[in-house]
């Protein structure tokens, strides 16, 4: 494991030369990872072994202000659309409800044992849940931005979990309709069991037996193979660490779990299955840079985050379940994200706003695609490039606010319109037809509800006022 570690370390080094020609953008999206989670962040306590992100963040640029949405569509959405919710109406977790066939049989050595439940889900949907849309035929994506500069030559890939696709538009063949060259994964917003799985290839269904992470990594070492001197985009999608609990192969373990029932999930023990299941993630993001070659390394960006908070059941310290994923507090939304490639700033942290939808045009320039050309003009999109953050931390940030909603209460079954926004230092959120207002910097984890202390105070006033104000012109279209 020391030699592991190591080779890793001057892998991501590699990374921070200067960038020589069209750049590699490798988007990795985890699952249900709130801030707390990793260990670099400073924020929770956790004793999960992360040595792949732990080194990225020593050699790349980490965010703490960095806001997903509350739960993964929506962020899905705003990353390949740059666009808020309430533009592309993914408010809530998509039904993919396609049809597909039964997972293959799991084998007997996988965990947790053939025909249990889905433990520790942490959630589920209600008897009143209306299935939700996928993403619109007509939205203009990410992808569609590299076909339409063919004069880059990029090809494009999206391998793991999908989560944005219904039987409206297209199914199986959302992925590759949505813009990418290839796909290989899955459709669901998580797998019914990590050791066997349906797994979609450009359209193709088939069983598979294994472990789904080991399965996205080979895809994804292959694919990148097969690119040569091309330059390439890719969004990696792992499950981790989404239900189910699970204990993942030994290979994939950076701590010792040999004490744990691999066969029968031991509730007891949920936290030392998150662990287990955040290491594999680290584990498998390790393997994908060990096998790419120092040539494509050092010309590669590998951004990281997730894409909303750790789920209920398993969100840790400062956090609470009821303010975790599916919400639009802390514990919600601001979750970690790591950039390091050509011209980022080593061993950084910015404190720059940045929402989930600034990815959209970012790797755009990173790519050198001229957003003026390609864009289409009819596009209203809410994305902001940071790349003068990643070259410089000490760059002004390029927002004043940052914004996240969403529109389904999994805990009732219920239509709600919950949305918060933050400027540097005070938030303004309504959960459930209720409006909060948090002082951020004395009071990070929202426990001081300011609209019932001290809203006389001229400064919070001035603060609630103009945060209220930007979010009805936004939410108007202003």
């Amino acid at each position: 494991m020391q030699s592991f570690k190591l080779s890793i370390v001057l892998l991501l080094t590699i990374i921070s030369m200067t960038v020589q020609a069209s750049p590699n953008i490798l988007l990795i999206i985890a699952d249900d990872v709130g801030i707390e989670v990793l260990s670099s962040f400073g924020v929770g306590e956790s004793s999960a072994k992360t040595p792949t992100l732990d080194q990225m963040a020593d050699q790349g640029m980490s965010f703490k202000n960095f806001w997903s949405q509350p739960v993964c569509s929506p962020t899905r959405a705003t990353l390949i659309t740059g666009r808020y919710s309430f533009r592309t109406n993914i408010g809530f977790a998509v039904f993919p409800s396609l049809n597909l066939p039964e997972n293959p049989e799991v084998p007997e050595w996988a965990s947790p044992a053939p025909g249990s439940p889905r433990v520790m889900a942490g959630g589920g949907y209600p008897p009143n849940f209306i299935p939700q849309h996928g993403l619109l035929e007509e939205e203009y994506t990410l992808p569609m931005a590299f076909k339409d500069s063919p004069n880059l030559n990029y090809s494009t890939a999206a391998i793991g979990k999908w989560h944005l696709a219904d039987i409206s538009n297209g199914g199986v063949d959302h992925p590759n309709q949505a813009g990418f060259d290839h796909f290989s994964g899955l459709m669901d917003g998580g797998p019914r069991h990590y050791f066997s799985w349906n797994k979609i290839i450009n359209g193709e269904v088939s069983g598979k037996t294994g472990y789904v992470p080991e399965d996205k990594t080979n895809d994804a070492i292959e694919w990148i193979l097969e690119q040569g001197d091309k330059p390439w985009f890719m969004w990696l999608a792992f499950n981790q660490a989404h239900a189910p609990m699970h204990l993942p192969p030994k290979d994939n373990w950076q701590s010792d779990y040999s004490s744990l029932d691999s066969k029968v999930i031991d509730v007891s023990h949920r936290a030392k299955y998150f662990n287990a299941m955040i290491e594999s993630m680290d584990t498998q993001i390790g393997r994908l840079i060990a096998s790419m070659e120092p040539n494509v390394l050092k010309n590669t960006y590998i951004i990281f985050l997730s894409d909303n908070g750790t789920a209920r059941s398993n969100v840790q310290p400062p956090f609470s379940s009821n303010k975790a994923k599916g919400t639009i507090y802390q514990g919600g939304v601001n979750t970690p994200m790591i950039i390091v490639g050509p011209q980022v700033e080593s061993g950084t942290v910015s404190d720059a706003l940045i929402n989930s939808t600034d990815l959209f045009v970012t790797i755009m320039e990173m790519a050198g695609i001229n957003l003026q050309t390609t864009i289409p003009e009819n596009i209203i999109h809410d994305s902001i490039s940071f790349m003068p953050v990643l070259k410089n931390v000490n760059t002004k940030s390029p927002r004043d606010w940052i914004y996240a909603d969403y529109f389904y209460d999994v805990s009732s079954g219920d239509t709600v319109e919950n949305y918060a926004m933050r400027n540097n230092r005070y938030k303004l959120l309504r959960n459930n037809n209720k409006e909060e207002f948090y002082d951020l910097h004395n009071d990070p984890y929202e426990h001081n509800n300011l609209l019932i202390t001290d809203l006389e105070v001229p400064d919070l006033v001035s603060n609630y006022e103009s945060l209220k104000k930007q979010i009805i012109e936004l939410r108007n279209g202003q």
